[in-house]
C-alpha cells in the first residue's frame, strides 16, 4: 500500500549515460525521473513538482543561467533545489554555475553512495526550513503537498482538521506563553497517536492536520478528543479546573462565562465527496470542525454520515431565541429587533410560562431578565434549573439585569452577563459571538 508520506522526487536531467547514478538514487528512497534535455524539463517542472533538481552543467550553454532563472520564476512552493553536477577538471565552470542560481555544485566522477547521500542532506535541510517553530512539526506548505500527493496517488486516506477553542479567551486570562504551552501539549497529544504510516502537521497557530487511513479516522478523533480532555485541566488554577469555566471579561462591565478550552474535529475522507484539490479537501474537513463547534466540550464531526434531503427540508435552519423579559415594552422591542436580523423568537413574562416554553420549545439561546416576580421561582432559580438538566444544558444563556453582583449570575449559569441599561447593537454582537459556531446538526452535509 502506498505510504501517505510521498517520496521526495528528484528530476534528474542528464543527456550521459547515468543510470548507475538513478539507479542509487532509487535505492536511497527517492522516485526519480530521468529527462535528457533542458526544454522537456522545464515543460514537465510543474506537472512533476520535484523536491530536487540534478543537472549536468554542460547541457546548457549559459551555465545553467536560464534554466534556473525559469524555475525560480515558477509558482513551485517550495522551490526545488537545484544541483548541478560538474567535471572535477573544470574549476571555472563550478564557481559559474554557482553565480549562474545553483545552490549547490557536486563534482563527478564521485560515488554515486555519496552523490545520494548529498542529495539527501539537501532535503533534510528543505524540510527543516518548514517546520513550525512553536512544535517542530511540518507547516502548512508540506501538509498542502501531502493533500495533494493523496489526491493524486493514494486510494485510501482521511484528514482530520483540528483546533483548539476559547484559547483566545484563555490567552487573555492566563497569558500568551501558557496558551503557547497549551498548544505544545495538544501537539504531544496528537504525536501519541501517530502511526507509523501516518501524517502530523503544524498549519498555523492552533490548527493542526491529521492524515491517516479512513478505517481509522473516527476512532482516532475519539481518542484525541479523550487524551487532551484528561490533561487539560492542568493548565488552570484550581478553581477554575472545578468550576469548569473561566470569566472572560468585556467592554462596559460585561462578563462571561467561557468554557474551558476544548478541541474541535472535524473528519473528511477518500471518496466521501468529489474532491478536485487540497483547498477543497481542507474546506470540507473545516465545515465538518465547525459543526463540531456547535457541541460542548471536545467532540469530533465526520462527513461518514449523511442526511436525506428530504430530512433537511422539513427542518427550519433558523437559530430559535427565547426572551424572557417581565418588562412588555422591552419584550416586544426585543422580539421585534430579533426577528429582523433574521431569528426565530418567543417571549414569556414568567418563570413558569419559560420553563414550559424551554422544555417543549428548545431554543439555542435564551435572554433572561432575572428580576422575575411571576411565578413559582425567581430568573436566578430558572437559570439553575436550565444548566443542571442535561437535556438542556447546552442551551447559551445571557443574563441581562439591573442587579450588580454578575459572580451570581455566572454561578447559576449565565454564559454571558449583560447588565442593564445596554446599547441593542452590543446585544446583538454578543448574541452572534456566542451563535456563529452553533451550525445545527441536521443540515445536509
Amino acid at each position: 500500500m502506498p505510504s501517505i508520506q510521498p517520496q521526495p522526487k528528484i528530476l534528474f536531467i542528464s543527456n550521459e549515460e547515468s543510470k548507475v547514478i538513478s539507479l542509487s538514487l532509487e535505492q536511497a528512497g527517492f522516485k526519480v525521473d530521468v529527462i535528457d534535455n533542458v526544454n522537456s524539463a522545464e515543460s514537465n517542472l510543474k506537472l512533476l513538482k520535484p523536491d530536487l533538481i540534478l543537472i549536468y552543467s554542460n547541457i546548457t550553454s549559459d551555465h545553467g543561467l536560464n534554466f534556473f532563472q525559469t524555475i525560480k520564476g515558477l509558482e513551485i512552493n517550495p522551490r526545488p533545489i537545484i544541483v548541478s553536477l560538474v567535471h572535477e577538471d573544470s574549476s571555472d565552470e563550478r564557481i559559474e554555475v554557482l553565480r549562474a542560481g545553483a545552490d549547490d555544485v557536486i563534482s563527478y566522477p564521485m560515488s554515486t553512495k555519496e552523490i545520494a547521500f548529498r542529495v539527501m542532506a539537501h532535503l533534510r535541510r528543505r524540510q527543516e526550513t518548514h517546520v513550525n517553530l512553536l512544535t517542530g512539526l511540518p507547516d502548512g506548505v508540506v501538509a498542502s503537498n501531502v493533500l495533494e500527493n493523496c489526491l493524486l496517488e493514494l486510494d485510501d486516506w482521511a484528514i482530520l482538521s483540528i483546533d483548539l477553542d476559547n484559547l483566545r479567551i484563555y490567552n487573555e486570562t492566563y497569558g500568551e506563553s501558557l496558551g503557547d504551552q497549551m498548544i505544545k501539549a495538544l501537539a504531544a497529544v496528537l504525536k501519541s497517536v501517530v502511526n507509523n504510516d501516518d501524517f502530523l502537521a503544524h498549519r498555523d497557530s492552533d490548527d493542526f492536520l491529521f492524515i491517516t487511513r479512513s478505517d481509522r479516522a473516527e476512532a482516532m478523533a475519539e481518542e484525541i478528543c479523550r487524551r487532551f480532555d484528561f490533561i487539560s485541566p492542568r493548565f488552570y488554577t484550581k478553581e477554575d479546573a472545578s468550576r469548569g469555566y473561566v470569566i472572560g471579561v468585556g467592554a462596559k462591565g460585561m462578563k462571561r462565562r467561557v468554557p474551558l478550552v476544548s478541541i474541535s474535529i472535524g473528519v473528511t475522507a477518500k471518496g466521501r465527496r468529489n474532491f478536485s484539490s487540497a483547498v477543497e479537501i481542507l474546506q470540507a474537513a473545516r465545515d465538518m470542525r465547525y459543526l463540531a463547534k456547535s457541541k460542548n466540550g471536545s467532540d469530533w464531526v465526520s462527513d461518514r454520515l449523511r442526511l436525506s434531503s428530504s430530512e433537511s427540508a422539513r427542518s427550519d435552519k433558523r437559530i430559535k431565541i427565547l426572551v424572557i423579559e417581565p418588562d412588555a415594552s422591552m419584550s416586544l422591542l426585543l422580539r421585534d429587533t430579533l426577528e429582523l436580523e433574521g431569528y426565530v423568537v418567543e417571549a414569556a413574562h414568567s418563570t413558569d410560562e419559560s420553563w414550559e416554553l424551554i422544555n417543549n420549545w428548545r431554543p439555542e439561546l435564551i435572554l433572561l431578565e432575572t428580576e422575575l416576580f411571576a411565578g413559582n421561582f425567581d430568573g436566578f432559580e430558572l437559570s439553575r434549573k436550565i444548566k443542571q438538566d442535561v437535556n438542556l444544558a447546552g442551551i447559551w444563556l445571557i443574563i441581562t439585569t439591573k442587579n450588580s453582583d454578575h459572580m451570581k449570575a455566572l454561578e447559576c449559569g449565565a454564559d454571558l452577563y449583560l447588565p442593564k441599561p445596554y446599547e441593542l447593537q452590543v446585544l446583538f454582537s454578543e448574541i452572534r459571538y456566542l451563535l456563529r459556531t452553533r451550525i445545527r446538526s441536521n443540515i445536509l452535509l
